[in-house]
Protein backbone atom coordinates (compact mmCIF):
# COMPACT_ATOMS: atom_id res chain seq x y z
CA UNK A 1 0.00 0.00 0.00
CA UNK A 2 2.52 2.25 0.67
CA UNK A 3 4.40 2.27 -3.03
CA UNK A 4 1.82 3.48 -5.01
CA UNK A 5 1.79 6.62 -2.40
CA UNK A 6 5.26 6.71 -3.05
CA UNK A 7 5.28 7.03 -6.53
CA UNK A 8 2.77 9.95 -6.48
CA UNK A 9 4.33 11.67 -4.48
CA UNK A 10 8.11 11.64 -6.29
CA UNK A 11 5.77 12.56 -9.12
CA UNK A 12 4.27 15.30 -7.02
CA UNK A 13 8.33 16.55 -6.39
CA UNK A 14 8.82 16.06 -10.02
CA UNK A 15 6.21 18.33 -11.17
CA UNK A 16 7.26 21.03 -8.53
CA UNK A 17 10.66 21.06 -9.62
CA UNK A 18 9.89 21.30 -13.34
CA UNK A 19 7.76 23.93 -12.40
CA UNK A 20 10.32 25.85 -10.38
CA UNK A 21 12.93 25.85 -13.35
CA UNK A 22 10.16 27.24 -15.88
CA UNK A 23 9.67 29.68 -13.19
CA UNK A 24 12.64 31.03 -13.55
CA UNK A 25 11.83 32.28 -17.30
CA UNK A 26 8.26 33.30 -16.15
CA UNK A 27 9.69 35.82 -13.62
CA UNK A 28 11.95 37.16 -16.35
CA UNK A 29 9.45 37.36 -19.09
CA UNK A 30 7.24 39.34 -16.30
CA UNK A 31 9.60 41.64 -15.17
CA UNK A 32 10.44 42.70 -18.79
CA UNK A 33 7.17 43.22 -19.55
CA UNK A 34 6.55 45.33 -16.94
CA UNK A 35 9.55 47.53 -17.79
CA UNK A 36 8.87 47.82 -21.35
CA UNK A 37 4.70 48.30 -20.46
CA UNK A 38 6.07 51.35 -18.27
CA UNK A 39 8.27 53.03 -20.99
CA UNK A 40 5.36 52.85 -22.98
CA UNK A 41 3.47 54.70 -20.81
CA UNK A 42 6.22 57.09 -20.78
CA UNK A 43 5.80 57.63 -24.59
CA UNK A 44 2.37 58.04 -23.58
CA UNK A 45 2.76 61.66 -22.18
CA UNK A 46 4.03 62.80 -25.82
CA UNK A 47 2.38 60.61 -27.44
CA UNK A 48 -1.66 60.75 -27.03
CA UNK A 49 -2.33 57.85 -29.68
CA UNK A 50 -1.20 55.45 -27.10
CA UNK A 51 -3.24 53.69 -24.57
CA UNK A 52 -2.09 54.44 -21.33
CA UNK A 53 -4.70 52.85 -19.18
CA UNK A 54 -4.19 49.50 -21.06
CA UNK A 55 -0.07 49.36 -20.26
CA UNK A 56 -1.04 50.59 -16.71
CA UNK A 57 -3.13 47.48 -16.81
CA UNK A 58 -0.75 45.12 -18.41
CA UNK A 59 1.90 46.60 -15.31
CA UNK A 60 -0.83 45.78 -12.59
CA UNK A 61 -1.16 42.41 -14.58
CA UNK A 62 2.06 40.90 -14.05
CA UNK A 63 2.51 42.27 -10.60
CA UNK A 64 -0.21 39.62 -10.04
CA UNK A 65 1.01 37.29 -12.10
CA UNK A 66 4.24 37.41 -10.52
CA UNK A 67 2.77 36.99 -6.79
CA UNK A 68 0.35 33.63 -8.15
CA UNK A 69 3.90 32.06 -9.67
CA UNK A 70 6.08 33.22 -6.20
CA UNK A 71 3.29 32.00 -4.05
CA UNK A 72 2.47 28.80 -5.87
CA UNK A 73 6.37 28.07 -5.48
CA UNK A 74 5.96 28.58 -2.16
CA UNK A 75 2.71 26.37 -1.49
CA UNK A 76 4.72 23.32 -3.49
CA UNK A 77 7.36 22.88 -0.36
CA UNK A 78 5.11 23.97 2.53
CA UNK A 79 3.49 20.89 3.27
CA UNK A 80 3.41 21.93 7.17
CA UNK A 81 1.99 25.29 6.47
CA UNK A 82 0.19 24.84 3.55
CA UNK A 83 -2.66 26.55 5.29
CA UNK A 84 -1.12 29.65 6.58
CA UNK A 85 0.63 29.88 3.09
CA UNK A 86 -2.23 29.92 1.19
CA UNK A 87 -4.21 32.26 3.02
CA UNK A 88 -1.10 34.87 3.48
CA UNK A 89 -0.04 34.53 -0.41
CA UNK A 90 -4.16 35.15 -1.16
CA UNK A 91 -4.17 38.23 1.49
CA UNK A 92 -1.68 39.60 0.40
CA UNK A 93 -2.60 39.44 -3.48
CA UNK A 94 -6.08 41.00 -2.15
CA UNK A 95 -3.71 43.58 -0.63
CA UNK A 96 -2.22 44.31 -4.10
CA UNK A 97 -5.53 44.32 -6.09
CA UNK A 98 -7.71 46.53 -4.13
CA UNK A 99 -4.54 48.94 -3.32
CA UNK A 100 -4.65 49.87 -6.89
CA UNK A 101 -7.80 49.58 -7.83
CA UNK A 102 -8.36 52.16 -4.28
CA UNK A 103 -5.39 54.40 -5.20
CA UNK A 104 -6.77 54.99 -9.21
CA UNK A 105 -10.54 55.52 -7.75
CA UNK A 106 -9.61 58.57 -4.97
CA UNK A 107 -6.88 59.68 -7.16
CA UNK A 108 -8.04 60.57 -11.05
CA UNK A 109 -4.52 62.58 -11.39
CA UNK A 110 -2.03 60.25 -9.88
CA UNK A 111 0.40 58.92 -11.40
CA UNK A 112 0.09 54.73 -11.57
CA UNK A 113 3.43 54.20 -12.82
CA UNK A 114 4.69 55.38 -9.54
CA UNK A 115 1.82 53.35 -7.34
CA UNK A 116 2.84 49.83 -9.75
CA UNK A 117 6.67 50.37 -9.34
CA UNK A 118 6.46 50.08 -5.42
CA UNK A 119 3.82 47.46 -5.22
CA UNK A 120 5.87 45.04 -7.23
CA UNK A 121 9.21 45.90 -5.24
CA UNK A 122 6.83 45.52 -2.37
CA UNK A 123 5.56 42.07 -3.19
CA UNK A 124 9.10 40.82 -4.34
CA UNK A 125 10.23 41.76 -1.12
CA UNK A 126 7.20 39.96 0.82
CA UNK A 127 7.72 36.85 -1.30
CA UNK A 128 11.40 36.58 -0.83
CA UNK A 129 10.45 37.14 3.03
CA UNK A 130 8.18 34.67 3.31
CA UNK A 131 10.35 32.08 1.60
CA UNK A 132 13.52 33.21 4.04
CA UNK A 133 11.45 33.85 7.56
CA UNK A 134 7.64 33.24 7.29
CA UNK A 135 7.11 35.24 10.54
CA UNK A 136 8.98 38.45 9.22
CA UNK A 137 6.93 38.31 5.87
CA UNK A 138 3.94 38.79 8.06
CA UNK A 139 5.49 41.73 10.01
CA UNK A 140 6.07 43.13 6.67
CA UNK A 141 3.15 42.65 4.90
CA UNK A 142 1.46 44.53 8.27
CA UNK A 143 3.51 47.69 7.52
CA UNK A 144 2.52 47.59 4.09
CA UNK A 145 -1.06 47.63 4.82
CA UNK A 146 -0.13 50.98 7.18
CA UNK A 147 1.51 52.18 3.80
CA UNK A 148 -1.59 51.72 1.89
CA UNK A 149 -3.33 54.14 4.68
CA UNK A 150 -0.46 56.53 4.35
CA UNK A 151 -0.98 56.86 0.69
CA UNK A 152 -4.51 57.62 1.57
CA UNK A 153 -3.67 60.23 3.97
CA UNK A 154 -0.98 62.40 2.72
CA UNK A 155 -1.98 63.66 -0.64
CA UNK A 156 -5.45 65.31 1.20
CA UNK A 157 -3.31 66.22 4.80
CA UNK A 158 -1.03 67.92 2.50
CA UNK A 159 -3.76 69.74 0.53
CA UNK A 160 -4.52 71.29 4.00
CA UNK A 161 -1.64 72.39 5.15
CA UNK A 162 -0.76 76.26 5.17
CA UNK A 163 2.28 77.39 3.17
CA UNK A 164 4.79 74.41 3.62
CA UNK A 165 7.74 76.35 3.36
CA UNK A 166 6.95 78.65 6.23
CA UNK A 167 7.84 75.68 8.83
CA UNK A 168 11.72 75.31 8.20
CA UNK A 169 12.49 76.44 12.16
CA UNK A 170 9.90 73.66 13.28
CA UNK A 171 11.24 71.06 10.67
CA UNK A 172 14.93 71.74 11.80
CA UNK A 173 14.25 71.37 15.71
CA UNK A 174 11.98 68.32 15.41
CA UNK A 175 14.94 66.07 13.38
CA UNK A 176 17.42 67.74 15.93
CA UNK A 177 15.59 66.73 18.85
CA UNK A 178 14.71 63.28 17.69
CA UNK A 179 18.71 62.83 16.93
CA UNK A 180 19.56 63.68 20.36
CA UNK A 181 16.68 61.84 21.87
CA UNK A 182 18.11 59.02 20.18
CA UNK A 183 21.58 59.75 21.44
CA UNK A 184 20.51 59.45 24.66
CA UNK A 185 17.88 57.19 24.90
CA UNK A 186 18.75 54.91 21.58
CA UNK A 187 19.62 51.41 21.66
CA UNK A 188 22.30 49.55 19.73
CA UNK A 189 21.41 47.17 16.82
CA UNK A 190 24.19 45.72 14.48
CA UNK A 191 26.69 48.54 15.91
CA UNK A 192 24.72 51.40 15.55
CA UNK A 193 22.48 53.46 18.03
CA UNK A 194 19.84 54.36 16.13
CA UNK A 195 16.74 52.78 17.94
CA UNK A 196 14.38 53.86 20.27
CA UNK A 197 12.15 51.51 22.29
CA UNK A 198 9.05 52.18 23.48
CA UNK A 199 7.66 48.62 25.32
CA UNK A 200 7.53 46.04 22.38
CA UNK A 201 7.45 48.55 19.48
CA UNK A 202 10.96 49.64 18.21
CA UNK A 203 11.89 52.67 15.47
CA UNK A 204 14.41 54.34 14.14
CA UNK A 205 13.66 58.04 14.22
CA UNK A 206 16.43 58.92 11.13
CA UNK A 207 13.90 57.36 9.22
CA UNK A 208 11.44 60.11 10.20
CA UNK A 209 14.11 62.52 10.30
CA UNK A 210 15.05 61.85 6.35
CA UNK A 211 11.09 63.87 6.24
CA UNK A 212 11.73 66.39 7.80
CA UNK A 213 15.43 66.97 6.74
CA UNK A 214 14.25 67.68 2.63
CA UNK A 215 11.18 69.35 4.09
CA UNK A 216 13.43 72.22 5.85
CA UNK A 217 16.05 71.97 3.02
CA UNK A 218 12.98 72.49 0.75
CA UNK A 219 11.86 75.20 3.16
CA UNK A 220 15.34 77.20 3.40
CA UNK A 221 16.57 77.15 -0.25
CA UNK A 222 13.05 77.77 -1.96
CA UNK A 223 13.78 81.67 -2.34
CA UNK A 224 17.14 81.65 -3.87
CA UNK A 225 19.20 82.08 -1.18
CA UNK A 226 22.75 84.19 -1.39
CA UNK A 227 25.94 83.11 -0.04
CA UNK A 228 25.17 84.23 3.61
CA UNK A 229 21.82 82.54 3.47
CA UNK A 230 23.56 79.23 2.80
CA UNK A 231 24.91 79.30 5.91
CA UNK A 232 22.20 78.45 8.35
CA UNK A 233 21.11 75.32 6.21
CA UNK A 234 24.57 74.09 5.82
CA UNK A 235 24.55 74.37 9.79
CA UNK A 236 21.58 72.36 10.57
CA UNK A 237 22.32 69.87 8.09
CA UNK A 238 26.15 69.81 9.40
CA UNK A 239 24.43 69.10 13.23
CA UNK A 240 22.03 66.35 11.58
CA UNK A 241 24.94 64.57 9.94
CA UNK A 242 27.50 65.02 13.65
CA UNK A 243 24.71 63.49 15.29
CA UNK A 244 23.96 60.43 13.00
CA UNK A 245 27.65 60.12 13.16
CA UNK A 246 27.66 60.30 16.76
CA UNK A 247 24.95 57.18 16.37
CA UNK A 248 27.59 55.76 14.47
CA UNK A 249 24.82 55.40 11.94
CA UNK A 250 27.44 56.17 8.82
CA UNK A 251 25.55 55.00 6.27
CA UNK A 252 22.19 57.23 6.83
CA UNK A 253 24.98 60.51 7.02
CA UNK A 254 26.19 59.63 4.24
CA UNK A 255 22.81 59.61 2.21
CA UNK A 256 21.52 62.85 4.33
CA UNK A 257 25.06 64.74 3.21
CA UNK A 258 24.38 63.77 -0.99
CA UNK A 259 20.52 64.66 -0.17
CA UNK A 260 21.96 67.94 0.73
CA UNK A 261 24.55 68.73 -1.63
CA UNK A 262 22.55 67.82 -4.36
CA UNK A 263 19.48 70.19 -3.59
CA UNK A 264 21.35 72.91 -2.75
CA UNK A 265 23.33 72.42 -6.26
CA UNK A 266 19.76 72.44 -7.63
CA UNK A 267 18.69 75.51 -5.33
CA UNK A 268 22.07 77.30 -6.34
CA UNK A 269 22.50 76.06 -9.63
CA UNK A 270 26.76 76.33 -8.32
CA UNK A 271 29.34 73.96 -9.66
CA UNK A 272 31.52 75.23 -6.96
CA UNK A 273 29.85 74.52 -3.77
CA UNK A 274 28.98 70.93 -4.98
CA UNK A 275 32.32 69.85 -5.45
CA UNK A 276 33.58 71.57 -2.58
CA UNK A 277 30.80 70.00 -0.66
CA UNK A 278 32.39 66.52 -2.31
CA UNK A 279 36.01 67.31 -0.99
CA UNK A 280 35.03 67.69 2.57
CA UNK A 281 32.50 65.08 2.46
CA UNK A 282 35.82 63.09 1.62
CA UNK A 283 37.79 63.88 3.91
CA UNK A 284 35.03 63.56 6.55
CA UNK A 285 35.02 60.22 5.43
CA UNK A 286 38.66 59.41 5.84
CA UNK A 287 38.88 60.63 9.43
CA UNK A 288 35.14 58.02 10.10
CA UNK A 289 37.64 55.82 8.94
CA UNK A 290 40.42 56.51 11.11
CA UNK A 291 38.26 56.81 14.41
CA UNK A 292 35.58 53.85 13.92
CA UNK A 293 37.08 50.54 14.45
CA UNK A 294 33.96 48.92 12.90
CA UNK A 295 34.31 51.44 9.70
CA UNK A 296 37.60 49.59 9.45
CA UNK A 297 36.66 46.70 9.49
CA UNK A 298 33.78 47.28 6.85
CA UNK A 299 36.17 48.93 4.30
CA UNK A 300 38.68 45.97 4.61
CA UNK A 301 36.65 43.51 3.97
CA UNK A 302 35.31 45.65 1.08
CA UNK A 303 39.19 45.77 -0.49
CA UNK A 304 39.53 42.27 0.42
CA UNK A 305 37.21 40.21 2.15
CA UNK A 306 39.19 36.78 1.68
CA UNK A 307 41.62 37.61 3.49
CA UNK A 308 39.34 37.30 6.67
CA UNK A 309 36.68 35.42 5.23
CA UNK A 310 36.01 33.78 8.17
CA UNK A 311 35.22 37.13 10.35
CA UNK A 312 35.07 40.32 8.92
CA UNK A 313 34.79 39.14 5.15
CA UNK A 314 32.14 36.71 5.79
CA UNK A 315 29.31 38.97 4.68
CA UNK A 316 30.18 39.88 1.25
CA UNK A 317 32.01 36.80 0.84
CA UNK A 318 28.46 35.04 0.94
CA UNK A 319 26.90 37.78 -0.58
CA UNK A 320 29.39 37.37 -3.92
CA UNK A 321 28.44 33.59 -3.66
CA UNK A 322 25.06 34.08 -4.12
CA UNK A 323 25.30 36.51 -6.81
CA UNK A 324 27.86 34.26 -8.93
CA UNK A 325 27.05 31.04 -8.19
CA UNK A 326 23.68 30.53 -10.38
CA UNK A 327 24.21 33.19 -13.46
CA UNK A 328 21.45 34.97 -15.68
CA UNK A 329 18.50 32.71 -14.45
CA UNK A 330 18.85 31.92 -10.82
CA UNK A 331 18.85 28.98 -8.81
CA UNK A 332 15.21 29.00 -8.83
CA UNK A 333 12.71 30.08 -6.39
CA UNK A 334 13.55 28.79 -2.81
CA UNK A 335 16.22 26.46 -4.36
CA UNK A 336 19.30 28.81 -3.23
CA UNK A 337 21.20 28.72 -0.17
CA UNK A 338 20.44 32.86 1.13
CA UNK A 339 19.92 31.71 4.48
CA UNK A 340 23.89 31.51 4.86
CA UNK A 341 24.48 34.96 4.65
CA UNK A 342 24.09 36.56 7.83
CA UNK A 343 21.28 39.35 8.20
CA UNK A 344 20.02 38.79 4.99
CA UNK A 345 16.29 39.93 5.46
CA UNK A 346 17.96 43.54 5.97
CA UNK A 347 20.92 43.86 4.26
CA UNK A 348 21.82 41.76 1.48
CA UNK A 349 18.27 41.04 0.11
CA UNK A 350 19.34 41.62 -3.18
CA UNK A 351 22.06 38.91 -2.93
CA UNK A 352 19.20 36.61 -1.97
CA UNK A 353 17.05 37.71 -5.13
CA UNK A 354 20.08 37.39 -7.38
CA UNK A 355 20.49 34.36 -6.12
CA UNK A 356 17.35 32.97 -6.73
CA UNK A 357 15.53 34.79 -9.62
CA UNK A 358 18.77 35.11 -11.33
CA UNK A 359 20.65 38.13 -12.47
CA UNK A 360 18.84 39.49 -15.33
CA UNK A 361 15.52 39.30 -12.95
CA UNK A 362 17.62 41.18 -10.45
CA UNK A 363 18.87 43.84 -13.31
CA UNK A 364 15.12 44.50 -13.77
CA UNK A 365 15.04 45.29 -9.83
CA UNK A 366 17.45 47.94 -10.59
CA UNK A 367 15.52 49.26 -13.13
CA UNK A 368 11.89 49.65 -11.53
CA UNK A 369 13.85 51.77 -9.29
CA UNK A 370 15.27 54.01 -12.38
CA UNK A 371 11.46 54.41 -13.20
CA UNK A 372 10.48 55.57 -9.86
CA UNK A 373 13.92 57.91 -9.64
CA UNK A 374 12.45 59.36 -13.31
CA UNK A 375 8.64 59.81 -12.25
CA UNK A 376 10.23 61.59 -8.96
CA UNK A 377 12.25 63.93 -11.54
CA UNK A 378 8.97 64.36 -13.53
CA UNK A 379 7.20 65.34 -10.62
CA UNK A 380 10.13 67.79 -9.89
CA UNK A 381 10.74 69.88 -13.23
CA UNK A 382 6.77 69.72 -13.64
CA UNK A 383 6.51 72.06 -10.83
CA UNK A 384 5.84 75.82 -10.83
CA UNK A 385 6.89 76.19 -6.99
CA UNK A 386 10.25 76.10 -6.55
CA UNK A 387 9.69 74.78 -2.81
CA UNK A 388 8.17 71.75 -4.42
CA UNK A 389 10.74 71.23 -6.72
CA UNK A 390 13.41 70.88 -4.23
CA UNK A 391 11.14 68.81 -1.96
CA UNK A 392 10.40 66.15 -5.09
CA UNK A 393 14.29 66.79 -5.95
CA UNK A 394 15.21 65.50 -2.15
CA UNK A 395 12.61 62.85 -1.69
CA UNK A 396 13.79 61.08 -4.78
CA UNK A 397 17.79 61.72 -3.86
CA UNK A 398 17.05 60.13 -0.62
CA UNK A 399 15.37 56.98 -2.36
CA UNK A 400 17.76 56.30 -5.16
CA UNK A 401 20.97 57.47 -3.30
CA UNK A 402 19.57 54.82 -0.16
CA UNK A 403 18.92 52.27 -3.25
CA UNK A 404 22.93 52.53 -4.83
CA UNK A 405 24.51 52.67 -1.34
CA UNK A 406 22.65 48.97 -0.20
CA UNK A 407 22.84 47.48 -3.94
CA UNK A 408 26.63 48.83 -4.13
CA UNK A 409 27.10 47.50 -0.79
CA UNK A 410 25.43 43.57 -1.98
CA UNK A 411 27.85 43.71 -5.16
CA UNK A 412 30.83 44.76 -3.79
CA UNK A 413 31.57 48.24 -5.12
CA UNK A 414 31.08 50.34 -1.95
CA UNK A 415 31.44 49.33 1.56
CA UNK A 416 28.77 48.38 3.23
CA UNK A 417 26.55 50.64 4.88
CA UNK A 418 23.90 48.77 7.11
CA UNK A 419 20.92 50.18 4.97
CA UNK A 420 17.85 48.60 3.94
CA UNK A 421 16.80 48.35 -0.15
CA UNK A 422 13.50 50.60 0.01
CA UNK A 423 10.05 48.66 -0.57
CA UNK A 424 12.34 45.57 -0.64
CA UNK A 425 14.39 44.96 2.53
CA UNK A 426 12.30 44.10 6.02
CA UNK A 427 11.98 46.77 8.44
CA UNK A 428 8.91 48.24 9.59
CA UNK A 429 10.11 52.07 10.16
CA UNK A 430 11.93 52.07 6.56
CA UNK A 431 9.10 50.56 4.77
CA UNK A 432 6.63 53.13 6.57
CA UNK A 433 8.91 56.46 5.72
CA UNK A 434 9.33 54.81 1.80
CA UNK A 435 4.91 54.87 1.58
CA UNK A 436 5.28 58.54 2.91
CA UNK A 437 8.01 59.48 0.51
CA UNK A 438 6.14 57.91 -2.20
CA UNK A 439 2.79 59.70 -1.16
CA UNK A 440 4.60 63.31 -0.87
CA UNK A 441 6.07 62.96 -4.88
CA UNK A 442 2.58 61.73 -5.93
CA UNK A 443 1.27 64.67 -3.96
CA UNK A 444 3.77 67.08 -5.76
CA UNK A 445 2.44 65.18 -9.21
CA UNK A 446 -0.90 66.36 -8.84
CA UNK A 447 -0.10 69.50 -7.78
CA UNK A 448 1.44 70.19 -10.92
CA UNK A 449 -1.67 68.49 -13.48
CA UNK A 450 -3.82 70.64 -11.25
CA UNK A 451 -1.97 73.29 -11.09
CA UNK A 452 -1.76 72.79 -15.17
CA UNK A 453 -4.91 72.19 -15.72
CA UNK A 454 -6.17 75.50 -13.98
CA UNK A 455 -3.96 77.79 -16.05
CA UNK A 456 -5.52 76.02 -19.31
CA UNK A 457 -8.98 76.97 -18.01
CA UNK A 458 -7.88 80.39 -17.00
CA UNK A 459 -6.21 80.44 -20.65
CA UNK A 460 -9.04 79.86 -22.76
CA UNK A 461 -11.59 82.11 -22.22
CA UNK A 462 -7.91 84.80 -23.69
CA UNK A 463 -7.54 82.34 -26.49
CA UNK A 464 -11.46 82.07 -27.36
CA UNK A 465 -11.66 86.06 -27.32
CA UNK A 466 -8.30 86.39 -29.49
CA UNK A 467 -9.98 83.69 -32.12
CA UNK A 468 -12.87 85.95 -32.37
CA UNK A 469 -11.08 89.15 -33.23
CA UNK A 470 -8.93 87.37 -36.02
CA UNK A 471 -12.45 86.30 -37.51
CA UNK A 472 -13.72 90.06 -36.98
CA UNK A 473 -11.09 91.36 -38.64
Amino acid sequence: MCMPYKAAHTEDKSMAEIFIILSKYLFIIYMSVFLLSGFIINLASENTDINKGFFVTVQRLMIILFHITAFAILLSGSEETFGYTLVFGCAVLLYIVLSNALLSKIFKNSNPVLYNGIFFLADIGIATLTRLDAALAAKQFMWCVIGLAVLIAVPPVLNIMPRLDCFKVLYAAAAVALLVSTLVFGTSLYGSTNWISIGPIAFQPSEVVKLLFVFFLASALSHEPDFKELISPAAVSAVIILCLVAQKDLGSALIFAMTFLIVLYIATSNLFLLISGLGIGSAAAFIAYCVFPHIQTRVNAWLDPWSDIENGGYQIAQSLFAIGSFGLTGSGFTRGYASFIPVVERDFIFSAICEEFGILFAIGLILVFVMIFLEGVRASTGSRSRFLTLLSAGLTSLITFQTFLIIGGDIKFLPLTGVTLPFVSYGGTSIAISFVITATIQWVYMHNIIYNDDKTQRQKPAVQQHRRRRRTQ
